[in-house]
């Protein structure tokens, strides 16, 4: 049986200009997996918990003090050199502005932007699970009114059986109530209308599923 090394990793979030954005870091050429691109973190070191590992090697990657919020997923994955169980946990930021000591660069995007960046295959898994816990936030189910005036019932996020991309599951408020699938990166698009810029889908309200059974049957 091979040995697995025990790997932690950091989500950690800002906000900026109204749009969440999560940090990345470029490996350096040199390493295993040169240019791709991954979570700060590193190795559990003996005697250390995950947590602990995780504000060290925060510390040691990007010059900053994190506060691990839980963990968000993991992932075991055997490389041709190592198999590593991989946890990402969510970490806030408590001190200090993340610098580059031992990436080639680091950068902050949304998930949306995810597709854009070649990552390191073990953190494929993870970054599906960000992307769908994203959409699902921003994209929750209830009425929706398409900015031509027509409303939609949002059902829900799927996950493309191929590209893995997010996908909104909608249906119509209208004539024969049909279903409809939308890559969901397109759904809180701008559009422009009469010279001015809005939301391609604009939400109106949180019940349906026919107003959730009419509200459970008037109880």
């Amino acid at each position: 049986m091979k040995q697995v090394t025990e790997v932690v990793a950091a989500l950690i979030w800002r906000t900026q200009g109204g749009e969440r954005q999560m940090l990345i870091c470029r490996r350096p050429a040199h390493k295993a997996r040169g240019l791709l691109w991954e979570f700060a973190g590193g190795k559990v070191e003996p005697g250390e918990s995950p947590e602990q590992a995780l504000v060290r090697e925060c510390r040691e990657e990007l010059a900053v003090s994190v506060v691990p919020e839980g963990l968000f997923a993991e992932v075991t994955h055997e490389y041709p050199d190592i198999t590593v169980h991989l946890r990402l946990y969510g970490a806030a930021l408590a001190g200090g502005e993340p610098c580059p000591l031992e990436h080639q660069e680091l950068r902050w995007i949304t998930p949306d932007e995810i597709p854009q960046y070649a990552f390191c295959p073990a953190d494929e898994e993870l970054l599906r699970k960000i992307r769908m816990a994203y959409a699902a936030e921003r994209i929750p189910c209830g009425r929706w009114r398409h900015y031509k005036g027509r409303e939609y019932e949002v059902l829900g996020i799927a996950c493309h059986s191929e590209s893995c991309e997010p996908m909104v599951v909608y249906r119509a408020l209208y004539g024969g109530r049909e279903l409809w699938v939308r890559p969901a990166a397109m759904w809180n698009e701008t559009v422009e209308q009469d010279g001015t810029r809005v939301p391609r889908f604009a939400l109106e309200g949180c019940p349906t599923v026919s107003e959730r059974k009419e509200e459970i049957s008037d109880e």
